[in-house]
């Protein structure tokens, strides 16, 4: 899946210095000021509206941005929205946020202006410019737009009734993000403390370990976009071969690198493959989009080689790894994939749509790098490779090409 964005800035300056993060990660980025342009954007990775709304009238700014919120009910869900504001809080950002959450459906919200390499950080909810409450700066004396808070929430919350839950820097970097998220029903507005880049890269994978990047209303200033875009991909790795040599090499992956085991349940598969290909899909979907390697294995361990075997199970086990491939794939964006075992290699890559692959470069003997030829997934990097082929460490070694690959 290819994610695609909509930038939603309110002056020039900042729509140009956001809609440069995303070109550092390869994406083609444009500004617009006409937000009727929009109807025609189908093939443009990134787009940029400038509304050129932040000093004026907070009831304006929100009719200009219910206007640009109109342009953008047909791409909801299909293209990632980012509310660019300012770092220092000046501007409407409650109605202009406001109007996107209400015109287009979000019931998550995700706001910090932090920027922590230009000395905009926040601290117990108070945006801090190096080191100095926000409103207590020049920022507060602004002829246009003064600055008269510094809380988080209360610029978020602006006039209304809006409740806002602050995220803590030890919630974030404990990784509680998801689990906050999930007790609320996987909605409601957050702010968030940072101090650091790594602060804003835990946000973006702990938000999205939930919920799809495009589900969520981002609102921040350019950090927050760059930590979105650059979030590095991780990398998805698919044992169904019954080979020793393959269980040896996924153990070795799982104790040399930072991959999460998902290991399917075969007696659970056999009695109700449905039920256990939705429970597979969702658990890797959920790791994969917050940023964490997958390891998806039906032959890790001897209980599974055993049942497999005994139950003659392997055209069933091929079939469900190639659904929950598929799905996984219909929701989570990876570096690239690992299969081993020749005949789920092939089950996955009908599955996908693909028809055949592109020969890129031999990483082993025997072990080739494939693209995806054809199909929703056309271009991602492959690493095919048969049950006994290999040594030890031939999986770990295809972790660090596939997590270089873009």
């Amino acid at each position: 899946m290819d994610t695609r964005y909509i930038v939603i800035a309110d002056d020039f300056t900042g729509a140009n210095d956001t809609g440069i993060q995303f070109l550092k990660a390869g994406y083609d980025a444009s500004v617009i000021l006409d937000p009727s342009a929009l109807s025609s954007i189908e093939g443009e990775g990134v787009v940029v509206v400038d509304t050129e709304s932040r000093n004026i009238l907070a009831p304006d700014a929100a009719a200009c941005l219910k206007t640009v919120a109109e342009y953008l009910v047909p791409l909801r869900g299909k293209r990632v929205v980012y509310k660019k504001v300012d770092s220092t809080l000046r501007g409407n950002i409650a109605a202009e946020t406001a109007a996107l959450r209400d015109v287009l459906g979000f019931a998550a919200t995700a706001f910090t202006p932090a920027y922590p390499r230009n000395k905009r950080t926040v601290r117990d909810d108070l945006l801090l410019l190096d080191g100095v409450p926000v409103a207590e700066t020049e920022m507060g004396r602004d002829p246009r737009k003064p600055v008269t808070t510094s809380s988080l929430k209360e610029t978020l919350r602006g006039d209304s009734a809006l409740k806002v839950r602050n995220v803590s820097l030890s919630e974030i970097r404990c990784g509680e993000i998801p689990e906050i998220l999930k007790a609320a029903g996987n909605k409601g507005s957050y702010s968030f403390d940072v101090e650091t880049d790594g602060d804003l890269q835990l946000i973006v994978n702990g938000m999205c370990a939930v919920l799809p990047p495009e589900d969520i209303l981002w609102v921040g200033s350019a950090g927050m976009a760059e930590a979105l875009v650059s979030r590095s991909r991780p990398a998805f790795f698919v044992v169904g071969s019954m080979s020793p040599k393959s269980a040896l090499q996924a153990r070795t992956l799982l104790q040399e690198k930072d991959v999460a085991p998902v290991l399917v349940n075969i007696r659970a598969l056999l009695h109700d493959a449905l039920s256990e290909e939705r429970r597979l899909s969702d658990a890797v979907s959920g790791l994969l989009r917050g940023g964490q390697s997958v390891l998806l294995a039906s032959s890790l361990d001897d209980e599974q080689i055993e049942e497999g075997r005994s139950a003659n199970a392997s055209e069933i086990v091929c079939r469900s790894l190639a659904a929950v491939v598929s799905a996984v794939l219909d929701t989570a964006l990876v570096s690239g994939m690992f299969i081993t075992g020749g005949e789920v290699a092939i089950w996955i890559v009908r599955a996908l749509g693909a028809g055949g692959t592109d020969l890129e470069k031999e990483l082993e003997p025997g072990i080739p790098l494939v693209r995806l030829r054809g199909g929703k997934h056309h271009g991602l990097p492959v690493v095919t490779k048969a049950g006994a082929f290999g040594g030890e460490r031939t999986m770990a070694e295809c972790f660090s090409v596939l997590r270089g690959r873009k």
